[in-house]
């Protein structure tokens, strides 16, 4: 984002001398999810306690180093809760805490969350500290005996034991023939798998399995991430899967152009060679999951945005509001709007001297609110997506 001036049609939000509560404190609600907002943007934002941003996993390093010894416990708090945090930064969240309940209870977060993300995404803490994982071959046959037959309904962790020996070939490879579901489901969690291993796994029988796998393991075969492409559209705790993992093969996708399976036409537009054309023409697809996916693409005309941005389905509308592809005099009147400007002031098109003016214009409201107890507005999604996914969790 440059700090050229803005275009005339940015004067409506430039000349405005103040604006009503609800749309300053909506314009800080959703400027923290706005990827071109500047660092000093983002830590203005925490100085108003406005902290959804910290949910991001692409955040600037400096707005967590800031978070963490802010003065404001709220602040601070909101780091601790959220837990994208270094070994380090724990350490000077801790170091930077005086109160004596927070310190205590950072201090025991700063244990256990870096012992959480060693042990692995979606694996399951051991049930005492001292607890081992077998070591033999015959041992780790004997455990998987033990594993009940049946699966408990929304189970989504792997088995703390199985979880310790991702990092043994030999053992997964020995657990994912397992005829115990819940085990085959636990080695899909490992991050990395012997090729052979990744292939058993992404043939099993067990739509889980392969999405576990999808989700979490590096080694996740292509074809596999593109069948379950044909009925999955991710989640909340992995809403880019399967088409953001690695291996997703794009080449070739824009054979699905005229399938009549949704999931598959969205698809067309991660084809290296699709084109604004494309785009504009999944853009008047009659499924919304395909329009959804036109909606969030750079490459759409100024009228195709346009048109799918008062589309009747309401995630198309909220994707076209972030499209810095919609024409100005849209996104300006968007961004009048209270219940719109949480989407639209996350458009990267915004000119950074406009989304100064609009902190300038909330901060008033944000000072108020802290000094009086009130709460900002409530979102109409959770802060940690910046569009709601199409597809339920687990």
């Amino acid at each position: 984002m440059t700090e050229t001036p803005p275009a005339p049609g940015w004067a409506p939000l430039l000349s405005v001398p103040a604006v009503e509560r609800r749309l300053g404190l909506t314009w800080l609600s959703g400027l923290g999810f706005n990827r071109a907002a500047p660092v000093q943007v983002l830590l203005a934002l925490l100085d108003l306690d406005e902290t959804d941003c910290l949910y991001r996993t692409d955040l600037p390093a400096a707005v967590l180093d800031a978070a963490v010894a802010h003065p404001d416990r709220r602040v601070r708090g909101r780091a601790a809760e959220v837990g994208h945090l270094s070994r380090e930064q724990w350490g000077r969240l801790v170091a930077a805490t005086p109160e004596p309940d927070l310190r205590g209870r950072f201090a025991e977060l700063a244990e256990r969350r870096p012992a959480a993300r060693r042990r692995g995404r979606g694996v399951e803490g051991p049930p005492r500290p001292d607890a081992r994982p077998p070591c033999t071959a015959a041992g780790i046959a004997a455990m998987a005996a033990e594993v009940p037959d049946t699966v408990p309904e929304g189970c989504t962790t792997a088995l703390w034991w199985v979880g310790a020996l991702h990092g043994d070939g030999a053992a997964m490879r020995l657990l994912a023939a397992s005829p115990k579901l819940l085990v085959r489901r636990s080695v899909a969690r490992a991050p990395r798998l012997p090729a052979d291993v990744a292939a058993l796994l992404a043939r099993d029988e067990d739509r889980v399995v392969r999405l576990f796998l999808a989700e979490s393991c590096a080694d996740a075969p292509a074809g596999m991430l593109l069948e379950l492409a044909s009925w999955w559209s991710g989640s909340f705790s992995f809403p880019d899967c399967p088409r953001g993992h690695p291996n997703f093969p794009r080449a070739g996708l824009l054979r699905f152009a005229a399938d009549p399976n949704p999931l598959l036409r969205a698809l067309v537009l991660d084809d290296p060679d699709a084109t604004g054309a494309h785009a504009d023409r999944l853009a008047a697809d009659p499924d919304p999951t395909v329009r959804r996916a036109a909606a969030e693409d750079p490459r759409l005309s100024p009228a195709a945005a346009s048109a799918l941005a008062a589309d009747p389905d309401r995630g198309v509308r909220y994707r076209a509001w972030a499209n810095p592809a919609l024409p100005v005099p849209d996104l300006v009147a968007l961004l009048l709007e209270p219940r719109k400007a949480e989407y639209a002031v996350r458009n990267p098109a915004v000119p950074l001297a406009v989304l100064h003016r609009l902190l300038a214009l909330g901060a008033p409201h944000a000072e108020n609110a802290r000094r009086t107890g009130g709460a900002p507005p409530t979102t109409s999604t959770p802060p940690a997506t910046s569009t709601p996914p199409t597809q339920g969790a687990r």
